[in-house]
């Protein structure tokens, strides 16, 4: 008796040792994975060693599981209107600062839909020579979003594949012109269709008409959390790209704390999918998109308080290597770069006091 159950109990434990243990967040279909590597010696998380502060090459990869992240440092980036009139002087202003990465987004002002494809060609290797001329790197491309009606907001079929149409033009030109930006951010147009999941099985729809010429390219199309449409909370964000293979997501802090979202919540929820970041602050809760610097003290108590804790996650829940992209309105390179190095002081304090940084 006593022999068979302690067979009974052996059994037990097996199986439960041998239970699978899955990731953290959401099933939002296949996610791209890394074999898991343990930690380096000397640099985990308890470990009390002394270890350098390393700034990352951006890199579209995910760090491996459990991978050590002491010490590591996202490089700053800071977007970029390929409409600009002083185009030319911004990128300076940008490289002056200390910054090596930028967003462009274009926009239709600046004439593309009734340009021919040589022209817009054109006007792409113009703006390419003037970046590489600033020592500046194109981490991302925003895409157009003044008539972005893959959302179908109008609830008319023919819009919204010319409007599917034209975003995979406009993709098709910018990996051409810009071959070495591998991010793109997709903005949903504003409002939504009643019920509000409708405009979820119209964007699911576009998504998957629009994702295999993304993969045929070799770029990602990273779906932006907004305010005041799509995509707007966690639950939506999941409800439109579940399950589809080869959708990324932006990650705007901003519109997250517009909306009243826990900001580091939804990146847990977001997990390994994580594909680029828009920075900027906002307050808590007010639907006023302000795309403010980081702890604005004009926003008052409303402002993003978890700044550390948003690098941390994003540097070991999310595993995220890519670039920390500031979105901003009208802010000074110099003071945009001055505010990410008040957190990361900030973040050196809170988590890593032990870290040196190399002179």
């Amino acid at each position: 008796m006593n022999k068979l159950l302690f067979t009974l109990l052996l059994s037990v434990l097996l199986i439960s040792c041998g239970e699978e243990e899955f990731s953290k967040g959401p099933d939002w279909g296949e996610l791209p994975t890394q074999p898991d590597t343990p930690s380096t010696p000397g640099q985990g998380e308890d470990d009390k060693a002394e270890v350098y502060e390393q700034f990352i090459t951006p890199t579209t990869e995910l760090a491996a599981t459990n991978s050590s992240f002491a010490g590591l440092r996202f490089e700053p980036g800071i977007s970029i209107n390929i409409a600009s009139n002083s185009f030319a002087n911004q990128l300076a202003s940008i490289a002056t600062a200390g910054f090596k990465y930028i967003e462009i987004t274009i926009k239709h002002s600046y004439g593309i839909k009734d340009m021919t494809d040589e022209q817009v060609k054109a006007k792409f290797a113009e703006r390419l020579n003037q970046v590489k001329s600033a020592g500046l790197t194109i981490w991302s491309i925003h895409l157009p979003f003044e008539d972005a009606n893959w959302t179908n907001v109008a609830g008319k079929e023919a819009i919204r594949v010319q409007s599917v149409n034209n975003i995979m033009r406009v993709l098709r030109l910018c990996v051409e012109g810009f071959p070495e930006c591998k991010n793109y951010v997709l903005h949903a147009s504003k409002g939504v269709l009643s019920p509000r999941s409708e405009s979820v099985l119209q964007a699911r729809k576009s998504l998957n008409e629009m994702i295999p010429l993304s993969k045929q390219l070799g770029v990602r199309i990273c779906v932006e959390n907004l305010v005041g449409s799509l995509c707007y909370s966690i639950e939506e964000m999941e409800n439109t790209i579940q399950g589809i293979d080869g959708a990324w997501v932006t990650y705007d802090i901003g519109h997250a704390n517009c909306v009243g979202i826990d900001v580091v919540t939804f990146l847990e929820k977001i997990g390994p999918r994580l594909g680029t970041v828009h920075m900027h602050d906002t307050k808590f809760g007010s639907k006023n998109d302000s795309h403010d610097l980081l702890g604005d003290p004009s926003l008052g108590n409303g402002c993003i308080k978890q700044w550390e804790d948003v690098y941390r996650t994003m540097l070991e829940d999310n595993r995220y290597r890519g670039v920390f992209m500031f979105e901003l309105t009208g802010k000074n390179p110099n003071t945009v770069m001055a505010s990410y190095k008040k957190m990361i002081a900030d973040y050196r304090a809170k988590y890593e006091p032990n870290v040196i940084v190399k002179e």
